[in-house]
């Protein structure tokens, strides 16, 4: 098992390579046998890392994360934290956001995303009654082909 503080340390390397917009460093702090999962959508390995990265610089410009709570249990980076940004429609960004990371020699193997995708639905040009669904559907875009996560019934 990995100290708190390497994981803490691992885990603002993250964000501080999210927050400059550098793929390959943030490519670099997953392990090759990685999974990233948000909107109910599941990408594995590196490739699925690049899909999910490019997917968030085709939305967003900008970003910077605001930590709220942290708890590291083990080899699991828990996190809420504000985001902040420029979308690429040029809208503001603000926005409450979970994850929950588990790591392996400092490296992710797994990070669960957990937002609202109706603070970006603006953003994607989806506004009245259709804003929930509809918001869903268009973030998805760009995730595409992706395997649905199945949960258990």
């Amino acid at each position: 098992m990995q100290s708190e503080s390497s994981i803490r340390e691992a885990a603002s390397e993250l964000d501080e390579a999210l927050e400059a917009g550098d793929l390959d460093r943030v490519v670099a702090c997953f392990a090759e046998d990685c999974s990233v999962e948000l909107l109910g959508v599941r990408l594995d390995g590196h490739a699925g890392v690049r899909r999910w990265l490019d997917w968030v610089f085709a939305h967003v410009e900008r970003l910077e994360f605001s930590p709220r709570v942290i708890t590291v249990n083990g080899d699991v980076f828990i996190e809420e934290f504000g985001v902040s940004g420029t979308l690429a429609s040029g809208h503001r960004l603000e926005s409450q956001w979970a994850e929950v990371l588990t790591y392996r020699d400092d490296l992710v193997t797994s990070l669960r995303l957990y937002f609202n995708p109706i603070g970006f639905a603006p953003a994607l040009g989806v506004v009245g009654r259709a804003v929930g669904p509809a918001a869903v559907r268009l973030a998805r875009r760009g995730l595409e082909p992706f395997e649905p996560i199945r949960y258990p019934e």
